[in-house]
């Protein structure tokens, strides 16, 4: 499959991942249609549900690879509603993966989680460790994966997962611990820390996201999963003081919150190997331009 002038179809494309993923591959000269709940004017979109399977083939018509990002991705509302989030994250999956196959497509390149691991037996962890998720939204995620990793073995669709790093970007949610921190700071209220705020994560940029599923398009093996997570550790304390350094307000601590996942050292380097991936992004850079990028939105004059 050539790498250049595809017809690629972006689920989820509406949604703050999604959109960074469908701008990049655009930008790179891909025909790029949206499919999702919510229509977007920065695309061809049209509006459909993944749990309408007749809609999602109606779509794939002509299309030659499909980044299926669509989701129930708000971790909060998948605990909230754990049978939305089996729906949407498992048969909307199975679903991509039946219109795939009926429309002929090369590629189906789907968005799983770092979650899908769980509690850590060792660290780094790797596609190796083994896959034990205890909470609805990684639970549905690792349906979704591996619903369609069958679909490689037992029907020959080519498929590729992609395990995401704890993402960050423009147009994230507005319940991220990002969109939180830097919205207290601007309005010079305490940022609060839940629990000791040495939890980290390896935030990995959504411009670094994107480039993968550009790569994961034309490289790596059907039938497996590759981590795409950024090397950095950023524990929340740092997040927090970043913020609060850059919009000076207060730093504070409350009780942690149940159910956070702890934290855990993630491996890309099969990723590295396979799909000529590594993430690019400089953490405090990025974090420069999401702050900058809320200023301007917010229309809240730079800080003197």
């Amino acid at each position: 499959m050539e790498d250049h002038g595809l017809k690629l179809i972006v689920t989820g494309g509406s949604g703050f991942l999604g959109s960074h993923v469908a701008d990049h591959l655009k930008e790179r000269g891909h025909a790029v249609t949206v499919f999702d709940a919510a229509p977007t004017e920065r695309h061809r979109s049209i509006v459909g549900d993944l749990l309408d399977p007749e809609a999602l083939r109606s779509a794939f018509g002509g299309i030659e690879a499909v980044c299926h990002l669509g989701a129930i991705g708000d971790v909060y509302l998948a605990g909230e509603k754990p049978a939305l989030a089996a729906s949407v994250n498992a048969v909307g999956t199975a679903n991509v993966c039946d219109a795939a196959l009926a429309s002929g497509l090369r590629r189906v390149v789907v968005a799983s989680t770092w979650e899908v691991y769980g509690e850590p037996h060792y660290q780094p962890l790797d596609e190796k460790h083994p896959l034990e998720p205890d909470h609805p939204y990684n639970i549905t995620k690792l349906a979704g994966e591996r619903l369609a990793l069958a679909y490689a073995r037992l029907k020959q669709l080519d498929v590729v997962a992609l395990r995401l790093g704890t993402a960050f970007g423009t147009r994230m949610r507005p319940n991220s611990v990002f969109s939180i921190f830097i919205r207290k700071a601007m309005a010079k209220e305490a940022i609060t820390i839940q629990g000791s705020g040495e939890q980290g994560r390896q935030f990995t940029h959504a411009s670094d996201i994107a480039r993968a599923f550009e790569a994961a398009i034309t490289k790596g093996t059907s039938g497996r999963a590759y981590n795409i997570v950024a090397p950095e550790m950023i524990t929340i304390k740092r997040l927090a003081q970043t913020v609060a350094k850059r919009l000076p307000t207060e730093v504070t601590f409350g009780a942690a919150r149940p159910g956070d996942v702890p934290s855990a050292t993630v491996s890309s380097e099969l990723a590295a190997a396979e799909l000529g991936w590594s993430a690019v992004k400089p953490f405090d850079e990025a974090l420069d331009q999401l702050i900058e990028h809320h200023r301007a939105t917010a229309k809240v004059p730079p800080a003197q």
